[in-house]
């Protein structure tokens, strides 16, 4: 009886043991059903905002206790999108992360491969770890404060979308995640709701707040009334209506404020360009194209002066032509004839009044000589018109200067000392290829704005910096009041052209939201309208002319040529209208004057020889002058006048 009593009792036993046993089991695949179910449901998720097929990345770290659960969730996701990785080695391949967008890494306790697994993420992947999704799949018996800092572990590398599933107590699914809000760091335990586990995947940031430190970076960056004026601002307005977030600016006073607020973890965005932390992580993209400028000192200009129509032939040419002028017109008035000749009546008018514009009286008896010396004397005007007017034109439309460089390989072949900052020095070493250029290379950052601000800056100097800083420094005062524009001129070739990038935070849960947004504002071309919208747009408008423009000669430089011409034509005017006013009167006087005095020497010799004239048709009369006037003699002179001998009857009795 005894012994079948404990037979019974044995048997009873294990079929008590086999049932527990068989429900635990059950259970157990039932909630690792339920996990790989949910992993897959935020997979498909995840995917589906991408819009296109992602591969998912499964490392079964854990040996045999989590092999249903990655089978599963291979199974769930395909085949061609899956790729299961048992070996540690296998799973830090470069290719394989940088091609993942979900990693899922099951564990069997939170030990130190995870930190190797994090540095070599870290090394091989700097592009892609903060676009991936992580999933860590522990065991249910590990402590909070092991999953706790499993969690920070991902964020310290700059990890911002990881997650950590376990098995409660309960045997629920519990979801945990990390993350920071108005500086207060929690762990969020979500249960549902896939959408609440990468934040960042949401088509709504629910009021985030971006706290956005900027500082006052002319003409980039302007801020009027604690708001910067910038494209970049628009964006984050746009965000701020679109996204349903919050921008919160802060203006520092200094630069160098902000590296101190990035270390301190209390920014998640800066609007400043250019500046780099080198270890901040990640960045975002915007499209601006942004490089080095250099500053290169103005070429020297032509000498010249004020009295330019004298420029064309030297001192010794002008010399032998005065000396021919004066020659030429002493044996002319030597040898003009004395009597009166008209000027229709020169054969050789019409050709010499072509050139010289007036008529020159000439004598009939040596026409030939003449006709002969006036070609000799056409063509050499003819000769030297044209040679004057050509070297005047040419001289006229010339540049003042000399050609100014237009390209870097210019600069490269100048023998220009070079003074820059050690970002391009280091860019030119790297190249390996302007050798030559790293001779005359001074990197002296502190330099630049002391050399332009100098009274007369060193014209034997290019400055290379930053195209943003360059084209406010074309435009400061020296100390003396001029501008350092009228000593250098920007190249017109931009230098080493990179985009700039904005700097953010590690813990910022929106970084690839945001850079998602920026990429279709700028597909959109709103980024274009923002700029144009911007202020510095306005600044900026004087710089848009190409800088290898040419000075050339103005109107200013022919003062003293048109001060003569203007002089010459207002004397003439003037004699030209005293002329008509007062020629009538003139030669009326004259003419009285003349008659008058011929009057009375007709009368002294009348009586003087008291004898009649020879002349047989008159008996008694006088010897009288009258005055004969041509009607197209413009002016009275006595050498000119044409006297005719006649004789009159006296109007007094004679004796």
């Amino acid at each position: 009886m005894k012994i079948s009593k404990v037979l019974s009792s044995f048997l009873a036993l294990l079929i008590l043991n086999s049932t527990f046993s068989t429900n635990f089991i059950l259970k157990t695949s039932q909630n690792e059903k339920k996990l790989s179910n949910y992993v897959c449901k935020v997979i498909k998720e995840i995917t589906k905002a991408k819009n296109d097929t992602q591969d998912v990345l499964i490392g079964n770290l854990s040996g045999k206790l989590w092999s249903s659960t990655v089978n599963d969730i291979a199974g769930c996701v395909g085949q061609e999108a899956a790729v299961v990785l048992s070996d540690f080695k296998m799973l830090l391949k470069e290719k394989t992360l940088r091609k993942a967008a979900v990693i899922i890494i099951a564990l069997s306790s939170a030990d130190h491969k995870i930190v190797n697994f994090l540095v070599n993420v870290h090394k091989f992947s700097k592009v892609s770890h903060h676009m991936a999704k992580f999933i860590i799949i522990v065991p249910k018996d590990t402590k909070f404060d092991q999953r706790f800092k499993l969690i920070n572990s991902f964020i310290a590398f700059g990890f911002q979308n990881v997650v950590c599933v376990h098995e409660t107590a309960n045997h629920d699914i519990q979801w945990e995640t990390y993350f920071s809000l108005d500086n207060k760091k929690s762990v969020e335990l979500n249960d549902v709701g896939t959408e609440l586990i990468f934040p960042d995947k949401l088509r709504n940031m629910f009021g985030y707040p971006y706290k956005v430190y900027v500082y006052s970076q002319i003409p980039k960056l302007i801020i009027s009334h604690g708001r910067p004026l910038t494209p970049l601002a628009h964006f984050m307005s746009a965000v701020q209506k679109i996204q349903n977030a919050t921008v919160l600016y802060k203006v520092l006073k200094h630069e160098t404020l902000l590296k101190n607020v990035w270390m301190d973890r209390l920014m998640d965005l800066t609007l400043n360009t250019g500046y780099k932390f080198y270890t901040s992580e990640p960045k975002l993209m915007t499209y601006e194209d942004s490089g080095y400028c250099a500053l290169i000192p103005l070429p020297s200009e032509t000498s010249y002066s004020q009295l330019i129509f004298i420029k064309p032939f030297d001192g010794l040419t002008w010399l032998f032509l005065a000396l021919t002028m004066a020659c030429s017109v002493t044996v002319w008035w030597m040898f003009q004839g004395r009597g009166a000749v008209d000027s229709p009546r020169l054969l050789v008018y019409g050709m010499f009044v072509m050139f010289i514009g007036q008529g020159v009286d000439f004598s009939r008896k040596n026409r030939l000589v003449l006709i002969i010396l006036l070609q000799l004397i056409i063509v050499m005007i003819w000769i030297l018109c044209n040679a004057y007017e050509g070297v005047i034109t040419s001289f006229m439309i010339q540049p003042i200067q000399e050609e100014r460089m237009l390209t870097f390989d210019d600069l490269v072949a100048s023998d220009y000392e070079i003074i820059t900052d050690e970002v391009f020095t280091r860019a030119i070493r790297d190249t390996g290829i302007y050798k030559s250029l790293m001779m005359r290379l001074n990197s002296s950052g502190n330099q630049l704005r002391d050399e332009l601000k100098t009274e007369i800056p060193r014209q034997h100097y290019v400055f290379i910096m930053n195209c943003d800083i360059a084209e406010i420094m074309i435009d400061i005062p020296t100390v003396t009041g001029k501008i350092v524009s009228n000593f250098y001129y920007l190249l017109p070739e931009k230098m080493f052209s990179y985009l700039e990038e904005l700097e953010a935070s590690f813990f910022n849960p929106y970084v690839e939201r945001l850079q998602y947004f920026m990429d279709l504002s700028f597909q959109a071309g709103l980024m274009h309208i923002w700029k144009v919208m911007s202020p510095e747009n306005r600044f900026f408008e004087r710089f848009r002319q190409s800088s290898s423009e040419q000075t050339y000669l103005e109107l200013k430089d022919f003062v003293v040529v048109f001060c003569i011409l203007m002089a010459g034509c207002a004397l003439s005017l003037g004699l030209f209208i005293i002329e008509i006013f007062f020629h009538d009167i003139i030669q009326k006087l004259e003419l009285a004057n003349l008659a008058r005095n011929l009057k009375n020497q007709v009368h002294q010799m009348a009586y003087k020889k008291r004898k009649q004239p020879k002349h047989p048709k008159y008996q008694r009369g006088a010897l009288y002058y009258i005055i004969h006037r041509h009607k197209r003699v413009k002016r009275l002179k006595a050498r000119k006048l044409k006297v005719r001998r006649i004789y009159v009857q006296p109007r007094f009795p004679m004796d």
